[in-house]
């Protein structure tokens, strides 16, 4: 059997399962239409190209769940604007250290930057899955002790409620991108999956406080931008 009539016969029977549920294995169905492993990872990558299917890697194939729309304007944190669109939302702390330098360190006037950075990363899931891994880089000289407040939920409530440092814009560069090996086992996608990368720089008037980094899998967002006429 040709991949493309593995694909349609699969995406039938995608009806009897729920989002996020784990669906039959490249050998399972390779075994069952008499075919070849490689004809039913073809078939599952067309799956994923449409939207309805995705990888976990050293665990298998999931069915889609609906995607989060992301917002690149909107200044709400992670939890709300999950919560406002019916996911569960839950956030791990992978690290949270000082560093000397990052690559975007140049973005803060020297003197600023004299005494490091905050580096700290988090990984956040909707629905008990990974959907973003996040790095925010803030200065020590801005922010002393940083890292000793409750960063998990939100670094932007602890810069304003902690510091009465208030955001008065972002500029975003979005581009597509190969997770690296780091970046791809803490989302469970494959190195074959691109990626989408948001990267921030947040200012206090006219200073730079902060630089972050989103990665999110492909396959979990859609961008929405409403431009008024």
């Amino acid at each position: 059997m040709k991949y493309m009539e593995i694909r349609d016969l699969i995406g039938q029977e995608l009806k009897n399962y729920a989002p996020n549920q784990l669906i039959p294995s490249e050998r399972y169905l390779a075994l069952k239409y008499n075919c070849s492993r490689e004809t039913v990872r073809k078939a599952y990558e067309q799956l994923r190209a449409e939207d309805k299917i995705y990888k976990v890697q050293n665990v298998g194939w999931f069915a889609s769940n609906k995607k989060i729309q992301y917002y690149p304007a909107s200044i709400e944190n992670f939890n709300r604007y999950l919560k406002s669109q019916g996911f569960s939302a839950k956030t791990e702390l992978i690290s949270a250290q000082q560093v000397d330098v990052f690559a975007g360190s140049d973005l803060f006037d020297a003197a600023i930057g004299a005494q490091g950075f905050y580096e700290i990363i988090r990984l956040r899931y909707a629905d008990n899955v990974p959907v973003l891994l996040e790095y925010n880089y803030l200065p020590v000289s801005f922010f002393p002790g940083f890292i000793n407040y409750e960063i998990i939920p939100s670094v932007e409530e602890v810069v304003k409620n902690q510091f009465n440092v208030k955001y008065s814009s972002s500029r975003l560069k979005i581009k597509n991108t190969a997770a690296d090996e780091f970046d791809g086992k803490q989302l469970g996608i494959p190195s074959s999956q691109t990626a989408i990368r948001i990267e921030r720089i947040s200012k206090s008037d006219d200073q730079v406080i902060e630089f972050d980094i989103e990665i999110w899998p492909e396959d979990k967002i859609e961008m929405i931008l409403d431009v008024n006429a």
